[in-house]
């Protein structure tokens, strides 16, 4: 815990502290208190320059989509094809969970959904960050069915909530602690899963 306090609070320097906590304590499990403290600030500080509680945490869910989420959006879109971007994906999400730096799981998925936000700012960043990543991937999936990656028959829907489904169990398998050579594996049987078109 830092010795002093500062009178002032850069945003973007206290963030990565701040997605931490969160990340670590849940929303219910940290208090701004705490996080005012670890800041080395006051708490009407930290209410002055990032808001209320919920705010603060709305404005951590948005830092960790621009750290972590962003870039596998960025990868799926870019990719030449379905296939390539998934793996992409899938290897940045499990390699992400090889960090030790990084707590397990995923702060979105896991603790941004714990919590029982039907409305207000968390309730909304989440809906806004949720919606680009289904619609990132759901207009892949679709252009891999017209471009014949994925077979004709596919049920777009469907395989958006299994992809969808995948990052989440990456998100659980990584509390048991897998190495590298498993996780490459179960990236290899999560894409076999998928309806990808018979060549002859």
């Amino acid at each position: 815990m830092p010795a002093g306090r500062k009178r002032a609070l850069d945003p973007d320097g206290a963030m990565p502290v701040i997605v931490d906590m969160f990340w670590r304590g849940g929303f219910d499990g940290s208090t701004l208190d705490h996080i005012a403290a670890e800041l080395g600030v006051t708490k009407p500080t930290l209410c002055r320059t990032l808001g209320d509680k919920e705010a603060i945490f709305a404005s951590a869910l948005e830092a960790y989509h621009d750290e972590h989420i962003e870039p596998a959006e960025r990868d799926l879109d870019q990719a030449g094809t379905l296939f390539d971007g998934l793996e992409s994906v899938l290897a940045r999400f499990a390699e992400r969970t090889l960090t030790d730096e990084l707590p397990d799981g995923c702060f979105m998925g896991d603790v941004g959904s714990s919590g029982d936000f039907v409305a207000g700012p968390v309730a909304s960043t989440l809906n806004s960050l949720e919606g680009r990543l289904v619609a990132s991937v759901h207009g892949r999936v679709e252009q891999a069915i017209a471009d014949g990656e994925l077979a004709p028959s596919t049920e777009p829907a469907a395989v958006v909530q299994y992809i969808l489904g995948q990052f989440a169990a990456i998100s659980a398998i990584s509390r048991s602690g897998p190495t590298r050579t498993q996780l490459k594996s179960v990236v290899c049987y999560m894409l076999d899963g998928l309806p990808w078109a018979t060549t002859s």
